[in-house]
């Protein structure tokens, strides 16, 4: 894939900042940039967006979204296992300097404590976090393939983009339906596994033109039958599809 929208970049230091849940998949940071700046051209207008992570884990997707990227108006968070959240809201507290002057301080214990340069490292490179814009923030417990639950989660927000990193790792699962499983998962037919059902129920409280854009292992992420991608996209080990939540529903 040819990346249009995240310029080469070593954020390796942005790495060493964000804290993560062992097990769990996390978005590469420049790819995380690149599938909004997909996503952001299949929307009607070219102005600001909300974006909604359906399975945040740890927040490291939003959080990233938020420090980097721009013309960002507000992220929403949520996920079926309240295990992570603690983690998202730390990594989102990195929009606000209160948040990033406790990290570095957390860091700077740490260093202290082990006596390993790259925790000063790290600490230096959390005060230099700059965000374009203090970017509001929800996260909350929700199970996707819960409408109800998730449009009550979401409150007032009405996100433009959903970015989902699907289940895939040693700590998570779906919840409400069966994963599949098994050495041909991911040459299944579109149509198979929970992947299909959870985008539908995710487009069910998004705006006819939101776009979906979900992220998984192996060669493609299966949508529902008879729905057209936007766009497929490889990078390595990972596919992603986007979809028009209209088309979804």
């Amino acid at each position: 894939m040819q990346y249009r929208h995240a310029p080469a970049a070593n954020h390796a230091s942005l790495d060493a900042v964000l804290v993560s849940a062992p097990g769990r998949p996390t978005l590469p940071v420049r790819l995380t940039l690149e599938l909004l700046g997909r996503a952001r051209e299949h929307l009607p207008g070219p102005g600001p967006v909300s974006v909604w992570d359906p399975c945040c884990g740890a927040g490291t997707t939003l959080a990233v979204l938020g420090l980097l990227g721009t013309g960002i108006t507000a992220l929403a968070g949520t996920d079926a296992d309240p295990g992570p959240l603690d983690l998202a809201r730390r990594n989102l507290a990195l929009l606000d300097p209160a948040g990033r002057a406790a990290r570095a301080a957390e860091l700077d214990g740490l260093a202290r404590r082990h006596g390993k340069p790259a925790y000063t490292d790290a600490a230096a490179a959390a005060r230099a976090l700059w965000p374009a814009a203090e970017v509001p923030w929800t996260v909350g417990t929700a199970d996707a393939l819960d409408p109800a639950a998730t449009a009550a989660a979401l409150g007032g927000t009405r996100p433009d983009v959903v970015l989902a990193d699907l289940p895939h790792g040693r700590q998570t699962s779906w919840s409400g339906a069966d994963a599949r499983t098994g050495p041909d998962a991911d040459s299944a037919p579109d149509t198979a596994g929970p992947e299909a059902g959870f985008l539908t129920a995710v487009a069910s409280v998004l705006a006819s033109e939101a776009v979906v854009v979900a992220a998984g292992r192996g060669r493609s992420v299966p949508l529902p039958s008879g729905v057209r991608a936007l766009a497929r996209l490889r990078v390595g080990h990972r596919a992603a599809v986007l979809a028009r939540a209209g088309d979804l529903r």
